[in-house]
């Protein structure tokens, strides 16, 4: 059997997908969600009924430079605009896409019917058999016995074979056909009077449009004329329908498999938008995030390689690239020994703090005494990247002698700073094995030192260490790697423990770049430098024979990893000179560079997990599973699948006669929606049941069963991988497992924690966590003199809130008031309308707006900080959090009101959330330095949300859990007391 490649149409998918037949879809926040329902849905059904091997999605440019439009200026010129929805909702799915890494493939000058053209055409074999998602007539002219089109509206595949039974011509004449039709939609001139079905008998009589042309006189007279009129235009309607296969892009199909998305990245998408229903249809997330670093896949939006950077790789944009600054005053490094304590000793201003509101250009600049220009120079971005842009090519050098080490040693010994990269057997840094180190400190010029090859020649791992370990461990010198947490974690298993300053080049290109969608060496390169990196995959294949580094020549791996390193230099010398100039000097090098080595220690000591209590839950999961079973077939009167849609509606909608909620395209809905409206309802023992029994599943598969699986063979503990660059508002996020996603919502879900202990019987969980961290910094930013005197009383915030509201004494407050108070505390910082609100509390849409008048009138501040947020993005096109971290702000002076609402409220969340992740942050950096300061007996695990986890010995931490809550309550001078509450106990469950 052939594999299988599906090329989605995207546009043309997504404008479907808007226009079905469905209610008008709505997230909690009243965000517009049809377009985006559907369409994910469809890709959802793609990958569980066709199994592709590899699957793309294909768009359209925004642009005029399609070459259509240089053959007739007309083209498409009648189009009407999209609906003022559409737009926000299109973004919505390219954010999805991008988050799940299914690659995205674009290219200006041409549209993406072009695109799979050229796809089909080159890639479909015997082996190969392309699939076009869509129903376009314009791609009938593609198709073979290789390819062919699949409508996943209907279900159809459409052959050669079923276009000539429907329509009337084989894919080789659809060509011709088209020239005499036309194309009203796009404006593309046709014969009048000819449609399909005429065309396709002229075809078959006169062999082609010029044929009907050259025979217009035995046409009907109307015909006749027409056609003569029309026949001066043909060429030019023959060149318009005509599809391109010659468009320069390439696809890295090792990137289109399936098995390498990253849905757990889209799993809080789906839950911010509401979307439960395909949140449980989410595949499980088999692609190791962290595999960016070692295996390097293209990322979604950048798997096309275009024929010049700026042509097509998306080059800086004049409100995101920094003017460098002058070649004396290039952004360095904390002096040494001093990078890693600055922020955890000086603590910024309390006055200056305290009025800082919305980030405006000059507010952090006052706090950290650098500027904040919102004037920027994309010129100078452009010549640092085309004089870093050199030809391919370079001077890689193998050392693999013991003369030639001493001499490349004695030369490093030298450098103030170099490039330092490492290769491996492996994509998870604590089980990996070094292979080589590679070195670089200029460009087109790179070193690679092997210590391991099944063919010989490489150098023993003891003599190297013996002679680089000095130099990696002088805290002198500036250590630059791409991902380099990756490296110290490998380098510390060999016996190489790293010092001194770093720079990471993937975390500079992330402050001074936040949107990008990847932040891997080969995009960058691919987008910045013009250069294509040479692929992992060229070295060690894929799949079944996929090889470890160590089975690959030395002089192969030797050019591959030395590229690496002379690549990761040139991104230092183009993304570093923006990051001062940028005002991101401070959070740079006194927060994340550090964290950095916090981080790398957290995922080398790892956590433990209860083995023996993971296999107790998954047996009782199971026994309670089976006795679900039963007690649904006696409820049902008779046995049936409850993993079958199908089988489930016809018990739910046939034999119990329950109400039909909602329908997709081919049947009755049976959702976990859907089962929790009836159940509110009914009330049917039933439903409650077969709910119980999806969430059962749903843990055993992602927790139960898979977190053994992810317990290191060298350590018997779990280390997930933590990544700075995950979100766009500084949070972290993890992976590999992705512990962040733990539930706790529900009992079950809450139980799965109690499985995450302490290293040993003698030692305890230490769990520190922020107390309603984002309204006290909103708070902070609005300086509303109420809340900060109940926030410093200490008193039950949403009590105090509601009293105010409602104009009550305290102790006068209901349960009622309080929850809706609650829902607008925590709503406000998500823009939350009065829909949503209604929504959460179960008010009328009247009621929840009167209550958020009445809530703004009471905290005028905060609705003055929320205007200051906005018209801080609509003056700079950024925002920035407390600690200057910068987020472009697209679309807040769009027409499109959806699009700019959407831009509003990110305006606002983007200050809050990311100035909580700079809290915890420094927190993080400076407790990290008191424990190596004082050695204390303490190892920080985790970073979830909120919250810290740690360990301890057991007689000593409730001492240092206090330790813990000074530190994090005192992270940053708030004008608000920060709590911090910390519990003690053998697993993480009783420690919350």
């Amino acid at each position: 059997m052939p594999k299988t490649l599906y090329l989605i149409d995207g546009h043309a998918q997504i404008y479907r997908a808007y226009y079905a037949p469905f209610g008008n879809l709505t997230s909690p926040r009243g965000e517009p969600t049809r377009a985006v329902h559907v369409f994910c849905q469809m890709i959802l059904n793609l990958l569980r009924d066709k199994k592709p091997d590899y699957l793309v999605t294909v768009l359209d440019v925004s642009d005029e430079t399609v070459f259509r439009k240089e053959i007739y200026p007309e083209y498409k010129a009648h189009r009407d605009p999209a609906p003022e929805d559409m737009e926000p909702q299109f973004n919505r799915i390219l954010s999805i896409l991008n988050a799940a890494r299914l690659p995205i493939l674009r290219m200006h000058g041409f549209e993406a019917d072009d695109i799979m053209a050229t796809l089909a055409r080159r890639l479909s074999s015997d082996d190969l058999h392309v699939y076009l998602v869509s129903k376009d007539k314009d791609l009938e002219q593609l198709l073979g016995p290789h390819v062919s089109l699949y409508d996943p509206g209907k279900d159809e595949v459409i052959t050669p074979d079923v276009l000539f039974a429907t329509k009337g011509w084989w894919p080789q004449q659809a060509v011709e056909a088209q020239t005499l039709i036309g194309d009203t939609v796009d404006n593309v001139p046709g014969v009048p009077g000819i449609g399909p079905k005429t065309a396709a008998k002229l075809i078959q009589q006169y062999g082609s449009a010029q044929g009907v042309i050259d025979n217009a006189d035995k046409l009907t007279p109307k015909q006749r004329d027409n056609v003569k009129a029309f026949a001066a235009l043909a060429p030019v309607t023959r060149k318009l329908v005509t599809l391109r296969d010659d468009v320069p892009i390439e696809l890295d199909l090792s990137a289109a498999q399936p098995d390498q998305f990253t849905w757990s990245a889209v799993r809080p998408i789906f839950e911010e938008l509401g979307i439960r229903r395909l949140t449980d249809q989410l595949p499980a997330n088999r692609a190791a995030d962290a595999a960016d670093r070692v295996a390097r896949p293209p990322s979604a939006d950048s798997v096309a390689r275009p024929p010049s950077a700026d042509s097509v790789a998306r080059p800086p944009s004049a409100d995101s690239v920094a003017r460098p600054p002058s070649a004396d005053s290039v952004a360095r490094p904390p002096s040494a020994g001093d990078a890693e304590r600055r922020v955890g000793r000086a603590h910024h201003s309390p006055a200056a703090l305290a009025g800082q509101v919305a980030s405006g250009a000059a507010d952090a600049a006052e706090e950290v005494g650098t500027a904040h220009p919102t004037k920027q120079d994309p010129a100078a971005f452009a010549q640092r990247s085309a004089a870093l842009s050199a030809p391919d090519g370079g001077e890689y050098v193998l050392v693999n002698t013991p003369a030639a080490l001493d001499a490349f040693v004695a030369d490093l010994a030298k450098r103030p700073e170099f490039v330092l990269d490492t290769e491996t057997t492996g994509v998870n840094p604590v089980d990996a094995e070094l292979v080589g180190l590679s070195f670089s400190w200029r460009p087109s010029w790179g070193v690679y030192i092997p210590v391991r090859c099944i063919f010989g020649g490489a150098l023993p791992l003891d003599e190297v260490r013996a002679r680089l370990a000095p130099i990696l461990a002088d805290d002198t010198k500036r250590k630059i790697g791409h991902n380099i947490k990756y490296d110290l974690i490998v380098l510390e298993n060999a016996g190489m423990t790293v010092r001194g300053p770093i720079l990471d080049t993937m975390i500079t290109a992330f402050l001074v770049e936040p949107t990008r969608n990847s932040y891997g060496l080969d995009p960058l390169a691919r987008t910045y430098l013009a250069h294509e990196m040479i692929p992992l995959t060229d070295l060690i294949g894929a799949g079944r024979d996929q090889l470890v580094m160590d089975q690959v020549p030395l002089e192969r791996v030797a050019e591959y990893a030395a590229e690496d390193a002379d690549y990761t230099w040139r991104l230092k010398e183009l993304f570093e000179p923006s990051v001062e100039p940028l005002g991101l000097g401070t959070l740079a090098h006194e927060v994340e560079m550090p964290l950095v080595r916090v981080l790398a220690n957290m995922e080398h000591h790892g956590i433990r997990v209860d083995l023996d209590y993971l296999r107790d839950m998954g047996r009782r999961m199971s026994a309670r599973i089976e006795q679900i079973v039963v007690e649904c077939h006696q409820l049902a009167g008779g046995p049936f699948n409850l993993d079958s849609p199908k089988q489930l509606g016809e018990v739910l909608f046939d034999r119990m006669q329950l109400r039909v909620v909602k329908r997709t395209k081919t049947a009755r809905s049976t959702d976990a929606e859907t089962l929790e409206i009836l159940a509110e309802e009914t009330g049917h023992p039933l439903l409650k049941l077969l709910l119980e029994h999806r969430e059962i599943q749903k843990l055993r598969g992602t927790y139960v069963d898979a977190l053994p699986r992810a317990v290191s063979r060298r350590t018997g503990r779990i280390h997930t991988s933590f990544h700075q660059t995950g979100a766009v508002t500084g949070r972290l996020s993890s992976s590999e497992p992705n512990l962040q996603n733990i539930p706790v919502r529900t009992e079950m879900g809450r139980q799965i924690r109690r499985a995450f202990r302490a290293r040993g019987d003698d030692e305890l969980l230490i769990v520190a966590d922020y107390s309603q961290v984002e309204l006290r910094i909103l708070a902070h930013f609005c300086q509303d003199e109420a809340l900060k005197r109940a926030f410093a009383d200490d008193l039950d915030i949403h009590a105090f809130v509601a009293s105010q509201v409602n104009n009550v004494a305290l102790d006068a407050v209901t349960k009622e008031m309080r929850a809706k108070a609650k829902a607008v505390n925590f709503g406000i910082i998500y823009g939350q309308t009065a829909h949503g609100l209604a929504q959460t509390t179960g008010m009328s849409r009247t009621e929840a707006q009167k209550f958020i008048d009445a809530y703004f009138a009471r905290y005028s501040r905060i609705r003055g900080f929320i205007n200051q947020c906005i018209e801080t993005a609509r003056r700079d096109g950024a925002v920035r959090t407390i600690l200057g971290r910068r987020r472009p702000i697209t679309d807040i002076d769009s027409r499109n009101r959806a699009a700019r609402a959407l831009a509003e409220r990110l305006s606002v969340n983007t200050v809050i959330q990311g100035s909580a992740a700079d809290l915890i942050k420094t927190a993080m950096i400076q407790l990290h330095n008191r424990v190596r300061d004082e050695k204390l007996p303490l190892r920080m695990l985790l970073q979830v949300h909120d919250e810290l986890v740690c360990e301890a010995p057991r007689g000593e931490a409730e001492a240092l859990g206090r330790i813990v809550a000074d530190v994090m309550s005192t992270a940053l001078p708030l004008s608000v007391p920060l709590r911090v509450d910390v519990e003690c106990a053998e697993n993480w469950l009783d420690a919350k």
